[in-house]
């Protein structure tokens, strides 16, 4: 009897832990989803003044490129290399042409 109602709670235990770990994988994965949501926007912000779309003052976008790493440079050429480009996708959904 004393041996069932330890596997009974051992196995409860098991189930508690797995779905901690399942909501923490979950929720890493929309934090990283939102962070690159928050890059895009960010670049989007910085460089859209710079080739003439109104996000921001040109003063405000050339002081904010200094504060842009070379990793997210980087990131912006590897979408800009594999076809993923942000200000081509939005002019595309506004109807314009890039």
């Amino acid at each position: 009897m004393l041996d069932r109602f330890r596997n009974i709670v051992r196995e409860l235990v098991e189930l508690v832990g797995g779905l901690r770990r399942a909501v923490v994988e979950e929720s890493v994965s929309a934090l990283e989803e939102e962070y690159v949501e928050l890059e895009s926007a960010f670049l989007f912000m910085v460089l859209g003044p710079l080739v003439g779309i109104k996000t921001s003052t040109p003063m405000l976008s050339l002081e904010l490129l200094d504060s842009l790493s070379p990793a997210e440079i980087r990131i912006l050429e590897s979408r800009a290399f594999k076809g993923e480009d942000v200000l081509g996708d939005l002019f595309a959904a506004l109807g314009g042409e890039w």
